[in-house]
């Protein structure tokens, strides 16, 4: 930290700080030991560190027994565990503190010799471009999407109970609770299931949407410095301008430039979105397709079928694509919170009735190997003598049931980087790598990966019932009490 232009503030959420280093291109996300070092696998450590240590392990482990079998290797880039020396914790705290947005700002609580997870930033590359026989430095734009929830569970599942739910995204519906609690100045005009639809026209209302009202789930980088967001609404016309070049056929000079030029952007980063890796191993995902989905509307989504009838509204995510791993992984949960939660209450009696048995479940770890939701199918010929329990394939089913879930409530929250540099005229596509080409045969490098995927614990599921019960609430409430399925104009 001697040089504070090296490091810049990112972000922060209730377990970590983020913070980038310029320097050396990586991101580092420092553990909060308010949150870690708690956590039931380290209680034998010698001290918080230790434990800080084991749980931070227990992440890496999760991303690569779990996540990346999931969502591909190819998305999911592992994180290196670093041991932080010294007083730098203490010092990010001190110099990051101007940096740190007053909507989210809190009290930090951060361990003086701390670990942290360390990965490649994915919003810059170091190569410059050779032009007139100079090195020339090409500016390397970087998209973070938080999709959030990408399906609805349907009405006739006996676990859903409430009627809005299968009608109205829970993203849409948490929009009313936000507004209730004056989270946000406005309300997003972003809807999920546009964005997962495959209907091009669709896809793209959801990226211009996501522009037009950032919140925090889309977030726009130059070279790694934030310069788009809920926080910080630059010249994006500006911006754009000079990433494209001089020569924008069909754009004008009038006031409706800027939006021109976005919609271009937002071109690339849904072609993207949509990008097949030509080495993708299907078999890997043989568990996340088992559940498929016809095309679903919420109706508080900005997109009116009616009104693009000439479109293909029943478009197809290609097998294989970022979004369409997501989407698969999320649906591993069938049952939503209303079927989890009662589950939860089963295994957490028979846990308090044989201390044993949480353990033998793995339900936060360790994840070891590729087989961890299915760690609790040999129970009745591997359990311990003093362990009884009556029915423990009816334990089994369920545990699978709740680790699916913990698993799609980890996807739901993870985010989505595509960095776009431009490439001269002159490239050779020969050379290799991965291109795009916009409407007038520019040519971009661009990449694509997933962050944000820690695993979820099982004693968070109380937490997420009892927010989904204020989201209804609190969506009810702003139906006038009783729902109407009317459109937000908002």
């Amino acid at each position: 930290m001697a040089d504070a232009s090296k490091w810049k503030f990112r972000g922060e959420g209730n377990a970590c700080l983020v913070l980038v280093n310029l320097e050396e291109k990586m991101v580092f996300r420092l553990a909060k030991s308010k949150y870690w070092g708690k956590g039931q696998l380290a209680t034998n450590a010698e001290n918080k560190v230790d434990m800080i240590h084991e749980e931070m392990q227990l992440v890496v482990d999760y991303m690569k027994n779990v996540m990346q079998p999931l969502l591909s290797p190819y998305f999911v880039v592992l994180p290196e565990l670093r041991l932080l020396n010294g007083r730098l914790t203490e010092e990010a705290e001190y110099q990051i503190k101007a940096s740190r947005p007053g909507k989210i700002a809190i009290i930090m609580q951060l361990q003086s010799c701390d670990y942290c997870n360390k990965v490649v930033m994915h919003c810059t590359w170091e190569k410059n471009f050779l032009k007139f026989n100079k090195l020339v430095h090409t500016p390397t734009l970087s998209v973070e999407i938080k999709p959030k929830k990408a399906f609805m569970h349907v009405q006739d599942s006996l676990n859903v109970k409430s009627e809005e739910k299968s009608q109205v995204c829970k993203f849409c519906m948490h929009q009313r609770l936000k507004a209730k609690e004056g989270q946000w100045p406005v309300t997003s005009r972003y809807c999920p299931l546009d964005l997962f639809s495959g209907n091009r026209v669709r896809m793209k209302q959801a990226l211009l949407s996501l522009a037009e009202t950032p919140q925090n789930n889309l977030r726009i980088c130059q070279d790694g410095e934030e310069i788009h967001g809920a926080w910080n609404k630059g010249d994006m016309c500006e911006v754009l301008e000079g990433f494209f070049g001089s020569s924008h056929n069909g754009v004008s000079n009038g006031v409706h430039k800027g939006h021109k030029l976005m919609q271009i952007f937002m071109d690339l980063v849904l072609e993207a979105l949509l990008y097949v890796p030509g080495d993708i191993d299907d078999s890997l995902f043989e568990m996340s397709n088992s559940n498929p989905l016809t095309v679903q509307y919420c109706q508080n989504s900005r997109y009116r079928p009616d009104l693009h009838s000439d479109c293909d509204n029943c478009g197809d995510l290609p097998t294989g694509c970022v979004l369409e791993r997501i989407l698969s992984t999320q649906m591993l949960d069938s049952l939503d919170i209303d079927g989890i939660f009662p589950l939860y209450l089963k295994l957490k009696k028979c846990i308090s009735e044989a201390p044993a048995l949480r353990r033998r479940l793995c339900m936060d770890g360790p994840y070891c190997g590729d087989d961890w939701l299915q760690a609790c199918s040999q129970l009745s010929c591997d359990v311990d003598d003093d362990l009884f329990i009556e029915d423990l394939d009816c334990i089994s089913s369920m545990v699978n049931k709740v680790k699916r879930f913990l698993i799609s409530k980890t996807v739901q929250d993870c985010s989505v980087m595509v960095a776009l540099q431009r490439v001269p005229d002159s490239y050779n596509e020969d050379e290799g790598g991965q291109l795009l080409k916009d409407v007038e045969g520019r040519l971009f490098r661009f990449s694509v990966s997933l962050v944000d995927l820690d695993p979820k614990p099982f004693c968070k599921i109380p937490n997420y019932h009892k927010q989904d019960n204020e989201i209804i609430n609190a969506y009810r409430e702003a139906c006038g009490g009783e729902f109407s399925g009317t459109v937000d104009e908002t």
